[in-house]
């Protein structure tokens, strides 16, 4: 029978996990690359775009997907972590590495810790790879839709462009009054046509309601005069639920730039509920990793059966489903102002921690 030291052990855990989480990426990439890449066929077909259709689409699904398995990561160590475990169980490996004095909580730790390791990682570096792709991909999206308004936050403010009735419109604001972005403050309006100016308007208070801007004690400057207008009613292409979904996605965001995103945002008034989400789900990425690791062994290690591939499957689905479904709960609780934002992004990994170190703990019971 086969005798372990401590570095063997650590050597062999290591590179079998690295071979399983290895599978599992190129896995779970590969059904992600294929329903994006399915979405993007669907997304042309939608515009009647036929250029170079399949390159377009295949473009797009490998710009996307990255992004896409960086946020499933903590799935693919969960799966990873079973069938690791599964295969131990399988060629009966458990036994010689515990009577080489090597204990359950030993073998549970070191590919946890690695998980750990791998991470922080991707936090540093993966994140601000996928990020760059999200922004280029949201590039490109846009001109294939034709979408020829934009949207920007930057120290000077808050900037939209749009174009209406063959005329270009800069839309300026000072500060975003609520979260919703229904009120907007010290807003000002550049009209040009023809990239010569038209016209201006300026007002302190601005009521979005819909398309409609509703934009209180305002002053038009035209080129020989000005006048005011009382509640004037500017037909935006751009209604207050397009501004939120701009700033919600936040994988256009790394962990290196996101803490300056989310401080210019509030010097504009908006708090950024989906930058604070997005950060902390940064930072507990590498403990959420060490716990799926920690989590995978109660269905394996942990018992003293093996059971059909099969159903090892339908337990990581299924607990990859509580998972997820514990997460999106905790989020919403904390968006509600029920709880702490940023407790309800560490409650479901203190949860699973707090599960799995219980577990851990009973291992060699």
């Amino acid at each position: 029978m086969k005798r372990y030291t401590p570095n063997l052990l650590i050597k062999y855990l290591i590179k079998e996990f690295s071979f399983s989480l290895f599978i599992f990426t190129i896995m779970f990439s590969s059904l992600i690359i294929l329903i994006t890449y399915i979405d993007e066929i669907l997304f042309f077909k939608d515009k009647g775009i036929s250029d170079n259709f399949f390159l377009k689409t295949l473009i797009l699904s490998l710009i996307k997907s990255p992004t896409l398995i960086l946020n499933l990561s903590p799935f693919i160590f969960l799966f990873s972590g079973i069938f690791f475990y599964v295969k131990f169980l399988r060629n009966n490996e458990i036994t010689p590495m515990s009577l080489s004095g090597f204990s359950k909580n030993f073998i549970t730790l070191i590919p946890g810790i690695f998980s750990l390791f791998i991470g922080i990682l991707i936090v540093l570096i993966l994140s601000p790879i996928t990020s760059e792709l999200s922004k280029y991909y949201e590039t490109i999206k846009t001109k294939y839709s034709y979408n020829e308004n934009l949207i920007i936050m930057s120290d000077t403010g808050l900037w939209i462009k749009e174009n209406k009735n063959n005329k270009t419109n800069i839309i300026r604001a000072d500060l975003i009054k609520d979260e919703n972005f229904n009120n907007l403050k010290n807003m000002s309006i550049f009209i040009f046509k023809n990239d010569e100016f038209v016209s201006r308007i300026d007002g302190e208070n601005v009521n979005i309601r819909g398309k409609v801007w509703t934009i209180s004690k305002a002053k038009q400057s035209l080129l020989n005069e000005n006048k005011s207008l009382n509640n004037y009613k500017y037909y935006s292409q751009i209604d207050f639920e397009k501004l939120k979904n701009f700033f919600n996605n936040s994988d256009v965001f790394s962990i290196w730039n996101i803490f300056h995103e989310l401080q210019q945002m509030r010097e504009r008034g908006y708090y950024g509920q989906e930058l604070v989400i997005k950060l902390n789900k940064y930072l507990s990425l590498p403990l959420l990793l060490f716990s799926m690791i920690i989590l995978s062994t109660v269905f394996t290690i942990k018992t003293n059966y093996t059971f059909n591939n099969f159903l090892y499957a339908f337990f990581g689905i299924l607990t990859g489903i509580i998972v997820y479904f514990l997460a999106d709960l905790s989020i919403a609780f904390g968006k509600s102002g029920k709880i702490p934002l940023v407790l309800s992004v560490w409650m479901p990994v203190i949860l699973i921690m707090t599960f799995s170190t219980y577990s851990l703990l009973r291992s060699d019971e």
